[in-house]
């Protein structure tokens, strides 16, 4: 469907669209939306979409992911409810032995329980909140909030996508790049060292924008710069069409031309701020993610345009970082091997996060526990405090357990399957950037953990979302 028909018959699909734009830009601007006002905001802005979706799909048809990502989410959804359930200690104990142990070591000794019942005069145990599957409850009521608003914004990405395109979405993105990037050179250069109003605790020698950590910062950025770059060359492909080498030139330099090299200023100012994070994954991948997406899906034309034109974006990019001193961007590679496999690293926390899902085998330790089961696993080399496993997949499991692993690859399967495919450039060039940034954010999961941030996740779930009802068709 095109825009300006889409403009004038569905009036809810362009608000949706707004809507996406707000959270792509707004979401990042509280600290990665990490806070609980933050992420309140999140989730509140996403049922508000969802309401304005349900309002549209009972007037229109209305697109939906496919079968098997729709039974993951759901499954996904209903794993965490059911980790909620009040349930009794015999059930408990036969689905979660593990949960039942935690749950019977936290009572007094019989000894303090008698003396309590005297006390009392009742049995203290009835005081006790139901026995559940996960093993804190809290943690996994938030968790299941914020899952539903990601679940809520792939349902009206892929809506938006399928009859307004995703054209405003990468532009939004872009445009963010640019700000986000902005603020965090700005920042690291001007020695004050602060996000806001509050002084940054962390990573005080890193631009890190509005996030709290740089590698979230950067994380955000290759999502961001990758679907700008989409925009740009889908751009310049409807631009040059077959004209001649002094034709384009003129063009480039004429109205038109005008409007796709102001594009090009957001795209190197998020890319100075990508460098300048020193995350290195979060860096390697965001630049992997711009070029495949100025490379990919094109073939070989206008190969050598796009070639001058990557090398004189990361040439005018690196230029902030010659300021800042580019050898500490070789020294925080040169110790990549060390944030891994030495003692106490990352590497040691993944194996036991193991220990946890083995632990848990079948239902998990409950969505968002992560922080509150792991001390009891934790390696003595292990000195420092892991809240979340840097591996988002490992800590998936070990939260979900078996069950969440299936519902989970129900969605990634098929979602890995279409960045595949699109990366060919069969849904446009625009779309080879949202496949490539998505890309980017999975593999970045796997050493972090930006699915837990969540203005990180609902970008993800934006361009998953946009990915999955952008028609095969589409070129733009």
């Amino acid at each position: 469907m095109g825009r300006g028909r889409a403009s004038g018959q569905d009036p809810l699909a362009r608000l949706l669209e707004y809507g996406l734009v707000a959270v792509l830009v707004l979401a990042p601007l509280p600290f990665g939306a990490v806070g609980p006002e933050g992420r309140r905001a999140l989730e509140l802005g996403a049922l508000l979409l969802l309401l304005i979706w349900l309002a549209r799909a009972l007037r229109r048809p209305t697109p939906l992911p496919s079968g098997l990502i729709t039974a993951g989410t759901a499954g996904l959804m209903l794993l965490g409810m059911m980790q909620l359930l009040p349930l009794s200690d015999g059930i408990v104990s036969r689905l979660s032995p593990r949960s039942m142990e935690i749950r019977l070591a936290s009572r007094p000794a019989p000894a303090e329980l008698a003396a309590e019942s005297r006390l009392l005069g009742s049995d203290p145990r009835e005081l006790d909140a139901p026995a559940a599957l996960s093993v804190d409850p809290g943690a996994t009521a938030s968790a299941l909030r914020t899952g539903s608003a990601l679940a809520a914004l792939l349902l009206v990405a892929t809506t938006v996508a399928a009859t307004r395109g995703i054209r405003l979405l990468a532009l939004a993105l872009l445009v963010s790049a640019g700000l986000q990037g902005l603020y965090g050179v700005l920042v690291l250069v001007s020695g004050h060292d602060q996000i806001w109003h509050l002084d940054k605790q962390h990573y005080l020698d890193s631009a890190t924008g509005t996030f709290v950590n740089r590698n979230h910062f950067a994380g955000y950025l290759a999502m961001a710069l990758a679907c700008g770059s989409g925009l740009i060359v889908s751009n310049a492909g409807r631009q040059r069409g077959r004209q001649s080498a002094r034709n384009l030139l003129l063009q480039w330099f004429g109205s038109e031309g005008s409007r796709s090299l102001l594009l090009l200023l957001p795209l190197v100012v998020g890319l100075a701020g990508l460098l300048a994070s020193f995350s290195r994954a979060g860096i390697a991948l965001g630049l992997l993610a711009v070029f495949v997406t100025l490379f990919a899906g094109r073939g070989l034309q206008g190969l050598r345009v796009r070639l001058v034109v990557m090398l004189l974006v990361l040439a005018a990019a690196t230029l902030p970082l010659l300021q800042i001193g580019s050898d500490r961007l070789v020294d925080r590679y040169a110790e990549s091997t060390g944030a891994v496999a030495a003692p106490g690293a990352r590497g040691m926390v993944w194996g036991d996060t193991l220990s946890i899902a083995r632990a848990f085998p079948l239902c998990g330790s409950g969505f968002g526990t992560f922080f509150a089961v792991y001390p009891a696993f934790r390696s003595p080399d292990v000195r420092l405090y892991y809240p979340h496993a840097h591996n988002d997949l490992l800590q998936a499991l070990a939260e979900g357990g078996v069950a969440g692993g299936l519902f989970g690859l129900l969605i990634l399967i098929p979602l890995l399957g279409l960045v595949l495919r699109t990366l060919t450039g069969r849904k446009g060039t625009a779309a080879v950037g949202f496949a490539a940034g998505l890309a980017a954010i999975l593999l970045h999961a796997l050493v972090d953990f930006n699915f837990h941030i969540p203005a990180n996740a609902a970008t993800a779930a934006i361009l998953a979302g946009g990915l999955v009802g952008l028609p095969w068709t589409n070129r733009t």
